[in-house]
């Protein structure tokens, strides 16, 4: 196969996976007019057309999607072959994309940005936000960092960390409402209720101590997936909350919120999960991201607070994933 007919592949890939010519040409940093004149080309020598150019986004036609999908498997493999040579030739290098959940790159990541380019200079990251997918082959990244339980995909999960949930509240928030001493006492007060991407409502908390479970139902005026809205009245002392305590560091670190029923344990705490994608698994600037990630996750699992809490529980999957996985 000519350079000249991988390129109009991966020009074509492109213009699919990005909704147009314009937008392709963009992200592979050529003219419109360049993206379009070989995608042409390349209909013109296959005697068939690909694109619905008349849909938007631009979308292969019925017949071409075959075509597209295994253009699409040879772009990335031919991308992974150059880049092993180059990464073998020299320290790691080369492009990484790292998807993440915003919990994730919020609490997790965005601290070891820094630090990772110090060691890998020669590496260039491209951070996306994963929105609602948990999918590390559909956003096309090379690693996926999110809390929780990722829907079964054809990717290594390496789980980085366990984490334990916490209720949490200002300290004025829990002296107008009562300091609960029992999972009970916390049916009525106002919660930000968390939704996860896939539409579940977090409403229901069981909590165990020793042999006793106990599960309340929570609920408040501000329910929604986005953990920065949903802190802001936290911290403001309207509402308290369930967070992981991975999350929660610095607001607990300075005391702006205050952990409460410690004793118990609460069911289902989300693990910190890192997905890799296969194709892209033995590349050395794959391979380094993951191992110092998973060293920061590891310091930060060491110095989670608060202090002096027992070893935190390998927690199940939560009924509601089940149903949604089977």
């Amino acid at each position: 196969m000519s350079i000249h007919k991988l390129r109009a592949l991966e020009y074509l890939v492109a213009v699919v996976d990005h909704g147009g010519f314009a937008a392709a040409g963009r992200r592979l940093g050529l003219a419109a007019p360049s993206v379009h004149r070989l995608v042409c080309a390349l209909e013109s020598e296959l005697g068939i057309q690909l694109l619905d150019r008349e849909a938007t986004p631009i979308r292969p036609l019925p017949d071409a999607e075959g075509y597209v999908s295994k253009a699409r498997v040879l772009v990335e493999e031919h991308r992974a072959l150059d880049d092993s040579l180059r990464d073998r030739a020299s320290a790691p290098a080369g492009p990484l994309v790292v998807a993440g959940q915003s919990v994730a790159i919020h609490h997790v990541l965005a601290d070891a940005l820094s630090a990772f380019h110090e060691a890998y200079p020669n590496i260039r990251v491209e951070l996306w936000d994963a929105g609602v997918r948990r999918d590390v082959n559909q956003l096309r990244a090379d690693v996926l960092l999110t809390f929780g339980w990722p829907p079964p995909q054809d990717a290594i999960v390496r789980t980085l960390a366990h984490t334990r949930w916490l209720v949490v509240a200002t300290p004025g928030f829990w002296k107008r409402h009562g300091t609960p001493q029992h999972p009970s006492q916390l049916e009525g007060l106002p919660c930000a209720v968390f939704r996860t991407p896939f539409g579940e409502l977090m409403r229901e908390w069981t909590f165990e101590q020793g042999r006793e479970q106990v599960s309340v139902r929570v609920d408040g005026w501000l329910i929604g997936d986005d953990r920065r809205a949903l802190d802001a009245p936290v911290l403001d002392g309207q509402l308290m909350a369930r967070v992981n305590d991975l999350s929660a560091r610095q607001p607990l670190l300075d005391r702006s919120l205050k952990p409460v029923l410690l004793d118990w344990v609460g069911q289902h705490a989300p693990p910190l999960n890192l997905l890799v994608r296969k194709a892209m698994a033995r590349q050395p600037r794959v391979r380094a991201f993951v191992d110092f990630i998973a060293e920061h996750a590891k310091g930060l699992a060491s110095q989670r607070l608060p202090a002096g809490m027992p070893p935190v529980p390998v927690a199940k999957r939560p009924a509601w994933f089940k149903r949604r996985a089977g």
